[in-house]
């Protein structure tokens, strides 16, 4: 059974930047919500740094998601998003506010990787579960078999692209350093 989560505009970039959005979402069966105002925040990608360690930015876009229907856009369109939005706006920006609305009004769990967003959506919802990127990108490569090869590159590129670095507290950070390592990519 497709399983709904609300997506902030960080882990949206981190999903992109891997290059397996659309394969990662279908093999844990995601179904992604964003508000829309943290979606006009997913606007760009960065690349690895050059000889020079320049570093240029990419547009990013969610149509490939948007079409396969495994993101929608959404408006605080209700008394209680707009109540609960301006409750978790009181201590976040209002990109990460809207996330924390959408996801505890409607009873879904937050994909943040970020330790003030979810300090503030469990003092608001204490029920809410905190999904990482790490825990929906390691869920994907086990359900998807993906080689050796194709685990480092989603690795690196979800280190340059996305410009991630995971919080130190995830239990997956290990994980995800070895791919690195690995690579040759920095941790």
């Amino acid at each position: 059974m497709t399983r709904p989560l609300v997506i902030d505009a960080c882990c949206t970039l981190n999903v992109l930047a891997t290059r397996f959005e659309l394969e990662i979402v279908q093999a844990c069966d995601l179904s992604l919500l964003i508000s829309d105002r943290a979606h006009g925040e997913a606007l760009f990608l960065h690349s690895a740094p050059d000889d020079d360690g320049v570093r240029s930015k990419e547009p990013a876009s969610t149509e490939r998601l948007r079409v396969a229907g495994r993101l929608e856009i959404r408006s605080l369109d209700t008394d209680s998003l707009v109540d609960a939005f301006i409750e978790c706006a009181a201590q976040l920006r209002d990109q990460d506010a809207s996330c924390v609305a959408l996801a505890g009004v409607l009873g879904v769990p937050l994909m943040t990787d970020d330790a003030k967003e979810q300090r503030v959506a469990r003092e608001v919802f204490p029920k809410i579960e905190i999904v990482s990127t790490l825990a929906v990108v390691h869920d994907a490569v086990r359900n998807l078999g993906l080689s050796d090869d194709d685990q480092l590159r989603l690795a690196v590129d979800l280190r340059w692209r996305g410009n991630f670095a995971p919080p130190r507290k995830d239990p997956l950070s290990s994980w995800y350093a070895d791919l690195l390592r690995k690579a040759g990519a920095p941790t």
